[in-house]
């Protein structure tokens, strides 16, 4: 993966983090959860787009080592973590954990379920969706294909009734397609090599937007403010990091930027659970220092997992 988009991932991880940070009443970010969960499909859309779409286009393309590699991923740190749920929580094997443990929860428009267990997991049941009808998107993307996604999309958020935005609007695998096939036409945009004018101060006016779009966010409509309030900033925000020509490219592209962002998958899948177990059981301290003690033990049991166990998966594979 390119460097710069490579680091972004832990920014938004932490955002993720700092939305779910909550205590002695006060959330500490609410808006960044729903913008880093959409940055995470749109990027995970270039990212695959980028790697696999010139041999899927040429044919060359193997959709059961793609998926094996996809699942291969994505699944030991889920069950890991899942594992840990069970035993922290000492909870029965009932019919939320098996469709939890099959990543099939995000189908189910009931928190019981796309929210049981690791809740955050909800994410890979709806990304293993992204991943299975990718190469086939890929190979017919359009005009017309984009007309029918977005009809739909602007459909769906229309009709929904607010009851169910986050069954559909946040957690529905086919809505999240949305924010998928959107990286998958970032891609395209950039293998044609349009030009991105003066990245350096480009770069620093995306930062204001998405500041600007985070500030906007509880005045939001709740329908509009998980993703589409985003798009109109991280689209570009991905195409102008992934040229990685300013200042703060450089600043992602440092070593210490990197090792951060190879944390970043292990951090998103313990984050939750790590966090409201050190509320539950530290004592009492101002807020900022909770927050300082939840981040390095998160870095920590993340560095653990990475060095530990997902390299020896790697290495397994």
């Amino acid at each position: 993966m390119i460097e710069t988009l490579q680091a972004l991932r832990f920014i938004f991880v932490l955002m993720i983090f700092m939305s779910h940070f909550t205590y002695q009443g006060i959330c500490a970010f609410d808006a960044g959860g729903d913008c880093g969960v959409s940055f995470f499909f749109i990027l995970s859309g270039f990212v695959l787009s980028l790697g696999y779409g010139s041999r899927i286009r040429e044919g060359t393309f193997s959709y059961g080592r793609f998926m094996q590699r996809r699942l291969w991923k994505i699944y030991p740190l889920h069950l890991l973590c899942l594992l840990f749920f069970l035993v922290a929580s000492r909870s029965d094997f009932d019919l939320t954990v098996l469709f939890n443990a099959l990543l099939l929860q995000s189908w189910v428009p009931d928190p019981n379920y796309y929210f049981s267990c690791n809740s955050v997991s909800w994410f890979l049941s709806s990304l293993l969706f992204c991943y299975l009808v990718f190469p086939f998107a890929c190979r017919r993307m359009s005009v017309w294909l984009t007309l029918v996604v977005f009809s739909a999309c602007v459909l769906t958020y229309f009709v929904v009734p607010e009851e169910k935005v986050n069954a559909i609007l946040y957690v529905y695998p086919l809505v999240r397609f949305v924010d998928f096939y959107i990286g998958m036409l970032l891609c395209r945009w950039f293998e044609r090599g349009y030009r991105v004018p003066q990245a350096g101060w480009l770069e620093c006016l995306l930062i204001v937007c998405l500041v600007t779009a985070l500030a906007v966010y509880p005045w939001m409509d709740v329908k509009f403010r998980n993703a589409p309030l985003y798009w109109l900033v991280l689209i570009p925000l991905i195409l102008v990091f992934a040229k990685g020509e300013g200042r703060v490219s450089a600043w992602l592209s440092t070593r210490p930027m990197q090792l951060l962002a190879s944390l970043s998958m292990p951090f998103y899948m313990i984050h939750q659970m790590l966090t409201g177990i050190l509320i539950r059981r530290l004592p009492k301290m101002p807020e900022v220092l909770m927050l300082f003690v939840c981040l390095l033990t998160i870095l920590s049991v993340s560095w653990l997992i990475d060095r530990f166990f997902l390299r020896k998966m790697e290495k397994v594979a």
